[in-house]
């Protein structure tokens, strides 16, 4: 998806999301294994790794519920894959999700992590999420609401268009470095491939539910148990992820 945008700009977008300085990063195939993985075909919107990391990024046109349950399917498939089997489990690289939210976000941005609530604890921090409302961004950006940092300034440049990137780039270094990347982004018959997808996906899918022709939301909370499971995770974390009965993932078990 990103053949005509530079490492920089990617390192721009990501490195005020996760946090952390970037030195490099690596484009990786973002094809997953095929097995029993059923949702949305089996490929990921773009993988990237850095160091120990593998990053996970998820452009999404609408932040559903169904949405939410398909994005865990993902990164618990990457966890599984990134784990080798033998007398113990060995941890390859740690794994980060970054959604990129386009509409019908709650907040600029949130993290997840599995925690425990009684005691108050990060039980792992494996794996992480993050969520990125663009749509906050941009809306709190016309309405003048708060002053942006550069990292900030490149998460809004993403959904603005050529105009409203020329006026941000008389004011933005980042986005006066970066402007032409993001058209160049924005005309990639890719991007356009994918928004359309993703649309006649969503619409596919309300027809079929209505019809009652297929029940994939409880499918995808099995499908992300069982993947909780292989990593050997907690079955209250399992139940609080998936919404399932304790009762139901111990049934799962091979």
């Amino acid at each position: 998806m990103y053949a005509a945008v530079k490492k920089e700009f990617l390192i721009a977008i990501l490195e005020p999301i996760i946090d952390k300085k970037i030195e490099d990063l690596q484009i990786l195939n973002p094809n997953l294994i095929q097995d029993y993985y059923k949702i949305r075909g089996q490929r990921l919107d773009l993988l990237v790794k850095i160091k120990d990391k593998i990053i996970n990024v998820e452009l999404n046109t609408n932040y559903s519920e169904e949405i939410k349950i398909r994005n865990l399917h993902y990164i618990f498939k990457l966890a599984s894959e990134n784990t080798e089997r033998g007398n113990k489990y060995k941890v390859g690289h740690s794994i980060i999700q970054v959604n990129l939210n386009f509409y019908n976000s709650k907040y600029e941005k949130s993290i997840y992590t599995l925690y425990d609530r009684i005691n108050k604890i990060e039980l792992t921090d494996y794996i992480k999420i993050y969520n990125v409302g663009i749509d906050k961004y941009i809306k709190n950006y016309y309405n003048n609401d708060k002053k942006f940092t550069k990292g900030e300034e490149a998460l809004i440049m993403l959904d603005l268009g050529k105009q409203g990137l020329e006026e941000l780039s008389e004011k933005s270094e980042i986005v006066s470095n970066f402007k032409e990347e993001v058209i160049k982004a924005n005309n990639d018959q890719f991007v356009v491939d994918w928004i359309s997808k993703e649309e006649e996906q969503k619409q596919y899918e309300e027809v079929m539910y209505e019809k009652g022709l297929i029940q994939g939301k409880e499918q995808n909370k099995i499908d992300v148990a069982k993947e909780m499971l292989e990593l050997n995770m907690d079955l209250d974390a399992i139940s609080k992820v998936t919404k399932l009965a304790k009762e139901q993932i111990e049934s799962l078990r091979n």
